[in-house]
């Protein structure tokens, strides 16, 4: 039998769900997550899911290798595309998540799964984000779309610093599309003047939405994100890049923003004079000097 450990990175991930009666993870690789929360009781049943073909076959395997293949299924889907179109033809009951985990991907492709199966994350109880990059969209995003962080936690491993979300949704699903509009809506005035957005046809006359402009889903989401969170102030950006929760692991998240301070500075001093890079980077000091500010407070 394979005998394996979680890294610290899943270790955390694990440490902070939740005892649930099904849950899906989405982009599972090895499978040994779900193993794990399984033998512990943590968890009575669970669906894996991953893009590619490899990964899913070795976590079949290994769920098989521990005698768990009634408890766990496996599912090569594009996040949950293809339960959205069902067609896998599962049954209401073999899509009765309440809850799941996103674990080890970047932060837009997470969000964008989140995006394209609105209607299965609206009925968790809450569930669970470990993602590579861009966490201040992501964090953008969630607040946006009606849901709401209850937790974060980090944790060091092999050089690199990773960051665990705990969310929960604070919308219904029917209103899920509403949201969506009123997003656009809100925002469309702070965007209309962008050169990227009028290179990427998203208004037409007088800065009017286009019909069209969810028509390609999650497409043009990460442009508007970005757009808002360059312009806000810095003092607003730091709950978007750097925020800090009680019960936190304290010593690693003080870590983490030391390290990224001491990374900005290096990038200035190298930076030739006038560079077009020294506007962004003295924000981002900023941003990190205020989160430091407040931490230790």
């Amino acid at each position: 039998m394979y005998k394996y450990n979680l890294s610290k990175r899943l270790t955390k991930v694990e440490n902070l769900i939740e005892p649930a009666a099904f849950l899906v993870d989405i982009g599972c690789d090895h499978g040994f997550l779900a193993i794990d929360l399984i033998k512990s009781g943590k968890v009575k049943k669970a669906l894996c899911t991953d893009i590619k073909e490899g990964p899913l076959l070795r976590a079949k395997e290994h769920i098989e290798e521990y005698g768990l293949d009634e408890q766990i299924k496996t599912l090569l889907s594009d996040g949950l595309l293809t339960l959205v179109d069902n067609k896998s033809k599962f049954t209401p009951e073999e899509m009765n998540f309440d809850t799941a985990c996103i674990c080890g991907m970047g932060g837009l492709m997470g969000i964008k799964i989140i995006f394209e199966a609105d209607e299965f994350f609206r009925k968790m109880d809450c569930f669970y984000l470990q993602l590579q990059s861009d966490l201040d969209l992501v964090r953008l995003f969630l607040g946006f779309f009606g849901y709401k962080i209850l937790f974060e936690d980090m944790v060091y491993e092999e050089g690199k610093y990773y960051t665990v979300l705990k969310v929960k949704n604070i919308a219904s699903f029917e209103n899920s599309v509403k949201i969506k509009e009123n997003f656009v809506k809100k925002y469309k005035d702070v965007v209309a003047n962008d050169k990227n957005f009028k290179e990427a046809g998203l208004f037409e006359g007088n800065d009017e939405l286009t019909d069209s402009f969810f028509e390609n889903g999650f497409e043009k989401v990460p442009m508007i994100l970005k757009n808002i969170y360059d312009n806000l102030p810095a003092k607003d950006c730091v709950k978007y890049k750097y925020p800090y929760y009680d019960g936190m692991d304290d010593e690693t998240y003080e870590s983490f923003l030391r390290f990224m301070i001491n990374k900005y500075l290096k990038i200035k001093n190298y930076l030739p004079y006038n560079s077009d890079r020294s506007e962004a980077i003295n924000k981002e000091l900023e941003i990190m000097n205020l989160a430091y500010e407040r931490y230790v407070k």
